[in-house]
């Protein structure tokens, strides 16, 4: 892939703002630059995305490591492998419009997940079955966040974070292995990621700062309404 310089710099800010959103609430980097990232150039996604958004866990894991809860997302992790291994396959035989078909479809499941409200138990069954609907959806779409953030929504926001953080940096690493064993990770892919490196950086660092006054509640609801109209878009051109 190629960019101009300013499609470089508009790639940056929806980056920036996407680790801004994850570094401020846990997740949101895919559920936010999926569909604008999508909208530039299909091979944004998944690949460049997941491993975008490995390197911004990365760094939210070294900083909020002390507030991690490894025995509440262990089972999560179970789940969450054997839905990049579907995943995987799906992405290995579907064409370029059953794969616009499939974003478009698992980004709206997405926004509805999202949109439930519902209130699930934390407990091992629950645990296998977001991690597992988490895995799937992030691999294909780099939106995976939804299923884990329902629930685990109403626990302690540091935990939140730190909690989200491991699930989703072992879902990237496991996705990326996966990925590169059917070809969708080359060199140009790795050229495209580090050029966002500015934007990941300056997000994770306004996120700190403004972790205060932002109400992610108002954000959120910006970010479905987005997401639902490109995942539309996406879901009319697999059909042209």
């Amino acid at each position: 892939m190629e960019f101009t310089l300013l499609t470089i710099i508009l790639i940056n800010i929806i980056v920036l703002f996407g680790s801004l959103l994850q570094g401020l609430i846990g997740y949101g980097v895919g559920m936010f630059c999926a569909p604008l990232l999508f909208l530039i150039s299909p091979g944004l996604v998944p690949a460049p995305l997941i491993l975008i958004s490995t390197i911004i866990t990365l760094i939210m894991m070294f900083r909020d490591k002390g507030h991690l809860q490894f025995s509440q997302v262990s089972w999560a992790i179970i789940g969450g492998f054997f839905g990049i291994v579907l995943a995987g396959l799906i992405l290995n035989v579907t064409s370029k419009e059953q794969f616009e078909l499939t974003f478009g479809v698992l980004i709206l499941i997405a926004v509805f997940i999202s949109l439930l409200g519902l209130t699930p138990k934390v407990n091992k069954i629950t645990n296998v079955i977001a991690g597992f609907t988490s895995g799937l959806m992030g691999t294909i779409t780099a939106v995976g966040g939804p299923p884990m953030a329902l629930l685990y929504q109403h626990g302690d926001i540091k935990n939140i974070k730190a909690n989200l953080t491991a699930f989703f940096l072992f879902l990237n690493i496991v996705a990326i292995i996966t990925l590169a064993s059917i070809g969708q990770i080359t060199v140009n892919t790795l050229i495209t990621v580090l050029t966002t490196v500015p934007g990941i950086l300056i997000g994770l660092y306004i996120s700190t700062k403004a972790h205060h006054i932002v109400k992610p509640h108002l954000i959120r609801r910006w970010i479905l309404a987005l997401s639902a109209v490109t995942a539309i878009i996406a879901i009319i051109k697999s059909f042209n």
